[in-house]
């Protein structure tokens, strides 16, 4: 096949997974991702109850227990007064729930600690601990044991819960208690809510997707039926289309065509005749005239004959009814046409008729309303797809003219045949220099299915 050069690139699009199978992906993703959001919420909720629960006990241990027992006597360093508070403290930490304990005064000294070593040193309080002084207020993050102060205390614990707890002492004097808390209460708590949770979000959505995929299935078997039915009904209105033109085609070539010829044919002899004759000059001008206007008229009427029905759009004779069609609209338009075809390019009749339809009206629009000089035309094709391109320089796709949901009738009908048969039309605006670009995809062989 006699093309020129240039080829145009189609990617492949067969449909790698049905909609059925979109649906059970979509679910399982679904489903991951509450059950991502289960372990959130568990660890979220698990770790505030744990918070309550150590700022309830914290308070507790300093209100009862540190509080009564915690006066100037301590503070001075009374061993009988340091061993009674020290006995007291120390019964909180047998159970192992309350990993270490420390009791501070105002100015960040520890009056006492389960760690005999820090008692009477000093360190410097965070803000918002030294906030805590001279109030009741409880303060409680999930920590560790990294702190300066901590360098002598246990660290093999990765975290702890960490609860400070402002008071008032037996004298009077405002002090902030330290308690480091352990976490398997949490995640036990956190399990719990898991194990709980997690069964019921799972067997909820495979439940929801027991009863929905056959529905799912029934309903696209219905859509594909309804699409097959609708191809159907699109290949019986092309070929009643292609009947009628057919049709037409040959009453034009039996008769109109073919008296109008005989009339071209036989003029210009009863011209002669005239002449030779002595008939005035004016009347043969006039038939001379008239002569050419018919011979003009038959070369529309077949031009028209070749648009109505083209002869062969298969193999090289749709190439060459391409070119022929180009070469005519350019011709007639003034426009610069190309036509680039893929040499192995080989479709159906069908196919070929609505290759030619869309370049028939795409270039019918640009001489129409683009105001273009070059018209570029590209035809190609991957294993199931035809693509169609045809790119103007003209004004570009304004409103109301060549505009996506605004084109013209014929535009409009061949986006509909187009789409019948499983494949787009678009209209949209050429990146550089301007203009319009019309792209057509549909199967190589629009009867099958």
């Amino acid at each position: 096949m006699a093309h020129t050069s240039g080829e145009t690139r189609v990617d492949d699009s067969g449909e790698l997974i049905s909609p059925v199978g979109w649906f059970v992906i979509c679910s399982l993703s679904f489903l991951l991702v509450l059950v991502a959001a289960t372990f959130v919420l568990a660890d979220m909720i698990a770790r505030h109850s744990a918070l309550e629960a150590a700022s309830d006990e914290a308070a507790a241990i300093s209100g009862l227990l540190a509080a009564p027992l915690l006066n100037q006597e301590v503070r001075d360093g009374d061993p009988e007064a340091m061993v009674r508070l020290d006995t007291a403290l120390r019964q909180r930490l047998i159970d192992g729930s309350v990993r270490h304990m420390k009791l501070w005064d105002g100015q960040g000294r520890v009056i006492w600690s389960d760690e005999k070593a820090l008692v009477g040193r000093t360190f410097e309080l965070e803000e918002s601990v030294s906030a805590l002084l001279g109030t009741e207020d409880v303060v409680a993050e999930l920590s560790d044991l990294s702190r300066t102060e901590n360098d002598l205390e246990d660290q093999q614990q990765e975290e702890l819960l960490e609860v400070y707890v402002g008071a008032v002492d037996a004298d009077g004097a405002s002090f902030v208690f330290e308690a480091y808390m352990d976490i398997d209460q949490m995640r036990r708590d956190e399990a719990t809510i898991t194990m709980w949770f997690v069964p019921i979000l799972v067997g909820g959505v495979l439940l929801f997707q027991l009863v929905t995929t056959p529905l799912a299935v029934v309903m696209t078997r219905r859509i594909r039926r309804a699409q097959e039915r609708s191809s159907r009904m699109t290949r019986h209105a092309l070929r009643a289309a292609e009947l009628e033109q057919r049709r037409i085609a040959q009453h034009l070539h039996d008769g109109v065509v073919q008296d109008f010829a005989g009339l071209a044919y036989a003029m210009p002899t009863l011209v002669r005749q005239l002449r030779e004759a002595g008939a005035p000059s004016d009347v043969c001008a006039r038939l001379d005239s008239a002569s050419l206007m018919v011979q003009k008229d038959v070369a529309m009427l077949r031009s028209l004959m070749t648009d109505i029905y083209p002869p062969d759009l298969v193999g090289e004779g749709l190439y060459e009814a391409l070119r022929e069609h180009t070469s005519q609209v350019s011709q007639q338009s003034g426009l610069r046409t190309s036509l680039m075809v893929l040499p192995e390019l080989d479709v159906t009749p069908d196919t070929g008729r609505l290759i030619y339809r869309v370049i028939r009206e795409g270039l019918h629009n640009v001489v129409k309303h683009a105001h273009a000089e070059v018209v570029e035309i590209e035809v190609g094709h991957s294993a199931d797809e035809v693509l169609v391109r045809i790119t103007d320089d003209g004004r570009g796709p304004g409103a109301g003219e060549r505009g996506s949901g605004k084109d013209h009738l014929g535009l409009r009908l061949l986006r509909d045949t187009i789409e019948d048969v499983g494949g787009e039309l678009e209209v949209g605006e050429r990146p550089s220099p301007g203009g319009t670009t019309v792209v057509a995809r549909f199967p190589v062989d629009v009867t099958s299915g």
